[in-house]
């Protein structure tokens, strides 16, 4: 037990290791109690290729709408999806030689959270996108299926004048840290939300910093935007 602990602080850290092993107490006392901490990150849209063109020779993005039969494929509940679109959410597929490997999914402007009462903000306004849900299925993660897929979804949002994406990152997701810190990704702040029942408690390092709401009636609002003070 104790080389366990040992090797979860060293992965995730002290504090986050901490919040995590609260997380897991809460939610072994009621489904209802839970923990999430977010490093928002902010990444430039590459104006050139991220990988070779001879390298995604095989690889197609394209838009999945609604309807489509790659959704009933997505790991997400139905409601959650279904309240994407609502949203207008784009979903982007990748395809490998014309089978379904991966999708990402963005909105334009205004993202409604599905696992906490948050809205978030982005801008510049028809620069900025925030990205969410960027899953590869198991069996494609070994190979170049994350940064081929990344490349495509970079072209996509570049090719209709998008210079910044957006997206919340849970900070113990040590695999997404690492796939995408070196394409310039960077932390422009931090959240902390306390769920139990009906009550949300938030902490943040963005305005409103502080926020106390029940019910789906409180959903608290981050505006973010790509010079705001970097988080180390």
């Amino acid at each position: 037990m104790l080389q366990k602990l040992a090797a979860l602080f060293k992965e995730f850290g002290f504090f986050a290791g901490l919040l995590y092993l609260s997380d897991r107490f809460l939610a072994s006392i009621s489904p209802s109690l839970r923990l999430y901490f977010y490093d928002i990150m902010v990444q430039p849209i590459h104006k050139e290729p991220l990988i070779p063109e001879r390298l995604s020779r095989n690889l197609e993005i394209r838009e999945i709408k609604r309807g489509d039969p790659e959704v009933e494929l997505m790991p997400a509940r139905p409601d959650i999806k279904e309240a994407r679109f609502e949203q207008s959410a784009v979903c982007l597929g990748a395809f490998q030689k014309g089978k379904f490997i991966g999708y990402m999914w963005f909105c334009p402007n205004t993202y409604i959270e599905d696992e906490v009462r948050c809205v978030f903000l982005v801008s510049p306004a028809g620069e900025a996108v925030f990205d969410f849900d960027f899953y590869l299925f198991p069996e494609y993660r070994m190979g170049r299926g994350f940064i081929g897929m990344w490349s495509g979804a970079n072209r996509y949002l570049q090719e209709r004048g998008i210079k910044y994406t957006f997206s919340r990152v849970t900070r113990t997701n040590i695999a997404s840290r690492r796939a995408h810190s070196h394409l310039g990704w960077k932390c422009v702040g931090r959240t902390l939300f306390l769920q139990a029942g009906q009550l949300q408690f938030m902490v943040a390092t963005i305005f409103p910093f502080l926020h106390l709401s029940f019910g789906n009636s409180g959903r608290v609002q981050l505006k973010l935007r790509p010079d705001a003070l970097r988080v180390q």
